[in-house]
């Protein structure tokens, strides 16, 4: 099975981008390991997170790589590289946020694409 790693909502009325930085200490790589979702020759390469109406859905993806540098090597290596997809069950929102030390959307109305535009504000 294949799929595009993207973002999408039904209408994407709203389109942006996401920055995060890893936790020292709670890890999404440690939460992974914990559960056994994840194991030692397994690289964490992508994340997803969906909020619907009535659910959400959190995955990871990851590669069978030693290292980052080998992940990253796999994933240079095709237009279509393999990576595993695994669900992150029961997983709330506000914990999978909490797994990062700092956490930011930014987002622009369709077609306006202020994502990394210089806006001058009143504040």
């Amino acid at each position: 099975m294949s799929e595009i790693f993207d973002t999408s909502a039904q209408y994407n009325d709203w389109q942006g981008a996401v920055a995060a930085d890893n936790d020292v200490d709670a890890t999404i790589q440690a939460l992974l390991t914990d559960r056994g979702l994840k194991t030692d020759d397994e690289i964490v390469v992508g994340l997803t997170l969906y909020a619907g109406e009535t659910y959400s859905s959190i995955s990871a993806y990851l590669v069978k790589a030693q290292n980052y540098e080998e992940a990253k090597a796999h994933l240079a290596g095709s237009s279509s590289p393999t990576a595993r997809k695994v669900e992150i069950d029961g997983l709330t929102i506000q914990e999978f946020v909490g797994l990062f030390k700092r956490f930011s959307v930014a987002m622009s109305w369709q077609g306006f694409d202020l994502v990394g535009k210089e806006l001058i504000t009143d504040q």
